[in-house]
Parts: structure tokens; sequence; C-alpha cells
């Protein structure tokens, strides 16, 4: 089966990728606190860092939401093939 994805929720994708990005920028924070460690004078450019990448995720995802949804009107969006299959309850 061939589905065709026609629209992206624009808020909701930038939702997503803000949650994505905000949770790798969390990840990171090890990586951060021993850079800290080496050059203590960053401590603003790293706070900023970790504040503005989600944030600046979330403003990505709505941009390229609108920007799918206005190329797909013209060129038909993403197709996706997908199988139907019958789970099998494998016990133990």
């Amino acid at each position: 089966m061939v589905t065709r994805i026609k629209k992206f929720s624009i808020h909701q994708t930038g939702r997503v990728l803000f949650v994505f990005y905000g949770f790798f920028s969390i990840v990171l924070c090890p990586i951060f606190l021993i850079m800290l460690l080496v050059k203590p004078g960053d401590a603003f450019r790293l706070l900023a860092f970790l504040i503005a990448y989600p944030v600046l995720g979330f403003f990505g995802g709505i941009i390229g939401a609108a920007v799918y949804n206005l190329v797909s009107r013209f060129a038909g969006g993403f197709e996706l093939t997908l199988e139907t299959t019958q789970e099998q309850n494998i016990q133990p």
C-alpha cells in the first residue's frame, strides 16, 4: 500500500523538534560541563547554546513544515510504502 504525506501540522512539528533538540541538549550537558572545567569563561555561551538549541529547533521545524506544505502542493509529497502484517504473540 502506498501512502502519501500531504501535509504536516506546523505547530506540532515545531513542538516535536523542540522536545527532540531539548533532549539532545540535555544529553550534551556532561560534555559542556567538561568544557567548563577546561575553559570556565565560556559559561554564558554554553548556557545560551543549551537554551537556544531547542528554541531554534522549534522555529526550524515550523519553517520546514510550512515549506514542505507549500512544496507538496506542486510536487505531491513524500510517498511511503506500508505493509500490513499480523502480529504473532510469541511466548517465552
